[in-house]
């Protein structure tokens, strides 16, 4: 038998969390999450989210791909109407718009 060494303040490796849930449960608590890029603009879709149940996840707001819920949204920039066919899901409507910043506050997203 050989000895086997170990590590004294060795750590079980945990898995990583999607840092999505992470950012969805700060808006959720009514954090301040910013979304910025320098010099370039975000793409925005704005969909009604049908499923919510109380209020808290009422829109879906899907930047560059990557969906968060919020219960309103303030809109200070340029928007236009969208429809897409999606594969998976078929036809959706959205309100689009290139923000300069999103900021989540309070579960409320202002986009600029």
């Amino acid at each position: 038998m050989g000895n086997k060494k170990t590590e004294k303040n060795a750590v079980e490796p945990q898995e990583v969390k999607d840092p999505r849930e992470t950012i969805q449960r700060y808006i959720l608590e009514g954090r301040k999450v910013l979304i910025k890029k320098e010099n370039e603009t975000t793409f925005v879709r704005i969909r009604f989210n049908n499923t919510d149940t109380d209020g808290t996840m009422k829109w879906r707001v899907i930047i560059n791909g990557n969906l968060l819920h919020t219960s309103e949204i303030v809109v200070n920039c340029p928007t236009r109407t969208l429809t897409e066919k999606f594969d998976d899901v078929g036809v959706k409507h959205h309100v689009v718009c290139n923000a300069n910043e999103i900021l989540f506050e309070n579960n409320v997203a202002y986009i600029k």
